[in-house]
């Protein structure tokens, strides 16, 4: 409301109108296909993305042209509205073109636009102030398939890079565009690298007044959505990057110019000084001392207006004022902790891209957040001041790790692997009580005490200081509700923390009436034990079918051990289970002790991420658990207690959730069909018997030489086929298969159902010729090399086929260290053929026949091989 009163003077004194400058390229906008039509999103179709920057010696500016078409009423909403941010302590903003082209005709909307400068604080949110405006165009008379062709420029530099100049401009977007150019101009002379990240794909590069040209040009880019629940570093998009610091030591000795420790502190911060340093004996401890003090007494609060972006504030005004941002509670850090005699750094991290930035070019911009290393013992230790305050002793101490971090110090050279050996702590455990001693028919008591350490225990202290402890309670009631309907507390939630070792305990009181269900049809009365945390841990992804990477927590121990309390004797049949995949290994166990069933579930994670390619092992592995989890007893008189038998009408019993409902029938069936038909006609190749092939008497014999290598293939091969199919077992169990194949649903594709079909039946003959071909090479038949050949051509085009079809599958992501396998098998068939075809060895060793028949060869009589 200030803004729109204010006099049109002050509105306009935020930017200008102009020309765009001269040294800008024209660029026309691209044509979409059909195929980008199909694929574009919120009723816009991309038509031009142009970006070209000039480098200066004292500062830089950066034209962007954007064309888009709206397709319905809502891109008609999106396009008529333009945002354009900019930091007016230190930039210019000019607006060159705002043009409507409907029907071949272009209007000029730039003079007439309702431009509407503001403050606009998007970091609010996270207490940060950086002081950016936007500048908001509000176009009228927009409508369906008109195009908004927009231009504008801005130039300056953040003082706080001095002459240092960096930048990227990505080449993909997550929705197509028909056109994407960039390009940058930089002066002869100055030494900047430029690079384009993650593709190979180079610029072209030529000299225009006294300035190096570099172009780059992307048509019909179909666009890169990366799907909910990838890992926060994985962007393979890319992008054109320039940077005028040569490596990361020029960066750490810009960084250094800005966190200089002061030589004297004020007098609040000394008095702080000697009174760590009088209750504190050990480094330890002031170490420790001094992260409290920082984190408990000055809040995060960041005010980042030009060079204070990344310039922090004395470490005295800081503690006076009592509030900072990352920067301004690191030095405070470093300072306090210098003055107690501790070697103290500042770090720079990333917490999004983290061990990404080794693809980075080396640049200031890398970074989003600061941190202190401190070495004591010749041992880092990583400290972040604004996280909520850490109590623990240091052996229970957590520290962050953000993988990659750029140590503030003139000597730096390179990253550092952060690798916090403490970091690596998260555990969360659990003890579930159903007391139902009095009968199920009766109110049952349901206590849940869990217990957090390390990471669990800080996260979990942060939560509870957000929020009050009745809030939490009926948050936990209602979650518990959607197993159990009929519960209700029974007993105030209880909160104990043990700061030191960093553990944390809540236990919860509940009481359950009418827990049990009864069926309509027979009557059976059934209790579900549910595991409710687990259930949350093994939920299915939102996207399943993906190309990027599914993100997992890590690292991450679950443990649960839940006892049922019983009313009499029950029938339980001890079990136990594991499931083992890549990324985590789940056990099961149920045993029964007296009256007591007691059922421990644990969870531990092996992986960061699942890649795309292995999701439907992944997504197989996870319908397996959760079939196995929970547990249910039933019993089945309609007339008697639970548990309670009545002239041997009562009937007791318990059962567990078996993989028998999550069992594909009809693939198993046929996968039981093919296998008889490879049988046969591994019969039929066993029957070969053609002649030995001609071998000299001194020519080198039995199993020995370059047959070795040939040996241990075949020993080995059944077992990594094997493997191959337990897996592919995995994306075959009812609900995959399903998910996978049922038209219409999220994670259909037409080719999943022939690939997987296929794959079965090339993995269950090669298993079945690996065994044939295992016992034909031991016996030495005649056979031998001949089916062998036949194998290994047989498995390049089998893996060669099942490239090309997993290709056309957009779930799958198929890179190029597929393609260099599929290489190397063609390239070792083909040696190994070519061995078995020319080798002497070869032809003197398989001279068996089927039939018990004396070979002779070169006079020398050969025993039978097969007699019968």
């Amino acid at each position: 409301m200030l803004v729109a009163l204010a006099p049109p003077a002050v509105l306009a004194a935020d930017y200008k109108t102009g020309p765009a400058p001269g040294w800008v390229i024209a660029t026309k906008p691209g044509n979409p296909t059909d195929g980008q039509l199909s694929k574009d999103s919120d009723g816009i179709s991309y038509l031009l993305v142009d970006t070209q920057e000039r480098v200066g010696e004292e500062t830089s500016t950066r034209y962007r042209r954007l064309a888009s078409r709206a397709l319905n009423p809502h891109g008609v909403g999106s396009v008529a509205n333009i945002e354009i941010q900019f930091d007016p302590s230190y930039q210019a903003l000019t607006l060159h073109a705002v043009n409507l082209v409907r029907g071949g005709r272009v209007f000029d909307k730039l003079a007439k636009a309702k431009v509407r400068v503001i403050q606009r604080e998007t970091e609010l949110d996270a207490r940060i102030f950086d002081g950016a405006k936007s500048a908001n165009i509000f176009l009228d008379d927009v409508r369906v398939g008109d195009v908004v062709d927009y231009a504008y420029s801005v130039t300056g530099r953040n003082p706080v890079f001095g002459d240092g100049s960096f930048g990227r401009v990505a080449l993909q977007f997550s929705v197509p565009v028909a056109r994407i150019h960039a390009r940058l101009l930089v002066p002869e002379g100055r030494a900047i690298a430029v690079s384009t990240l993650y593709s190979s794909k180079k610029p072209s590069m030529t000299r225009r007044d006294g300035f190096l040209d570099y172009d780059w040009n992307v048509s019909n880019d179909p666009g890169l959505a990366i799907e909910a629940g990838a890992p926060s570093w994985y962007d393979p998009r890319p992008a054109a990057a320039f940077s005028s610091f040569a490596d990361w030591n020029a960066v750490a000795r810009w960084a250094q110019k800005l966190y200089v420790v002061p030589k004297i502190l004020s007098p609040k911060l000394e008095a702080e000084v000697a009174r760590i340093a009088r209750t504190e004996k050990s480094q330890a401890g002031r170490m420790l001392a001094t992260l409290r003090l920082v984190q408990s007494e000055v809040r995060y609060l960041g005010v980042e207006v030009g060079v204070n972006s990344h310039m922090p504030n004395p470490p005295s005004l800081v503690f006076d004022r009592r509030f900072g941002d990352c920067k301004d509670k690191a030095l405070l850090t470093v300072a306090l902790l210098s003055r107690l005699g501790i070697d103290a750094n500042v770090a720079l991290v990333n917490t999004t891209m983290q061990q990404g930035l080794a693809e980075e070019l080396p640049s200031p911009g890398a970074f989003d957040h600061v941190i202190v290393r401190v070495m004591l013992d010749h041992q880092p230790y990583w400290l972040d001041p604004t996280l909520p305050e850490q109590r623990s002793d240091l052996p229970h101490f957590i520290q962050p790790d953000y993988g990659l971090a750029l140590v503030v110090d003139p000597a730096t050279t390179r990253l550092v692997k952060m690798d916090a050996a403490r970091s690596h702590v998260a555990k969360r455990s659990l003890h579930v009580v159903f007391d139902a001693r009095k009968d199920f028919d009766k109110p049952v008591g349901y206590t849940v005490t869990s217990t957090y350490e390390g990471r669990e225990a800080d996260s979990m202290r942060a939560n509870l200081a957000s929020r009050n402890l009745v809030d939490l309670q009926k948050n936990y009631l209602n979650w518990y509700s959607n197993y159990y309907p009929h519960i209700s507390v029974a007993a105030p939630l209880e909160v104990e923390d043990d700061e030191a070792n960093n553990k944390l305990t809540i236990s919860e009181h509940y009481r359950i009436t009418d827990i049990a269900t009864v069926s309509e049809d027979d009557g059976k009365h059934t209790v579900t034990i549910s595991t409710v945390d687990f259930d949350v841990l093994f939920n299915a992804p939102e996207v399943g079918i993906r190309k990027s990477p599914l993100a997992l927590g890590f690292p991450l121990t679950v443990e649960q051990t839940t006892e049922v309390l019983l009313p009499s004797e029950w029938p339980i049949t001890p079990n136990e289970q594991r499931i083992e995949d890549p990324a985590f290994t789940f056990k099961q166990a149920v045993r029964l002790d007296g009256l007591r069933l007691i059922i421990t579930d644990h969870y531990q994670s092996l992986a960061t991420h699942v890649s795309a390619k292995d999701m439907p092992r992944y997504l197989g592995n996870l319908a397996r658990v959760r079939d196995a989890l929970g547990y249910s007893l039933y019993w089945t008189d309609p007339t008697s207690a639970a548990g309670t038998p009545s002239s041997g009408s009562t009937s007791s019993s318990a059962t567990q959730r078996t993989g028998m409902e999550q069992m594909n029938w009809p693939v198993a069936m046929l996968a039981l069909a093919v296998l008889a038909i490879w049988g046969w006609l591994a019969a039929l190749a066993y029957r070969y018997d053609p002649p030995a092939q001609h071998a000299g008497p001194d020519d080198p014999e039995g199993l020995g030489g370059w047959l070795v290598p040939v040996a241990i293939g075949l020993v080995i091969s059944p077992f990594i086929i094997g493997r191959a199919l337990i897996d592919l077992a995995g994306a075959m169990s009812a609900d995959t298969w399903a998910a996978l194949t049922t038209f219409g649903g999220a994670s259909y594709h037409a080719l999943w159902a022939p690939l997987l079909l296929v794959e079965l039946v090339a993995n269950l003959g090669q298993l079945v010729f690996a065994v044939l071909l295992l016992v034909l090479f031991f016996q030495r038949r005649t056979c031998f090399p001949k089916l062998m050949i036949g194998f290994y051509v047989a498995s390049a085009v089998l893996q060669g086929a099942d490239l090309m079809m997993s290709s056309l599958v957009p779930a799958i992501s198929v890179t190029e260290k597929e393609y260099g396998t599929l290489v190397r098998v063609i390239v070792t068939s083909a040696i190994w053929s070519a061995y078995l075809f020319r080798s002497r060895r070869v032809k003197a060793t398989f001279v068996r026949r089927y039939h018990g028949k004396a070979i002779q060869r070169d006079g020398v009589i050969d025993l039978p091989g097969i007699s019968g």
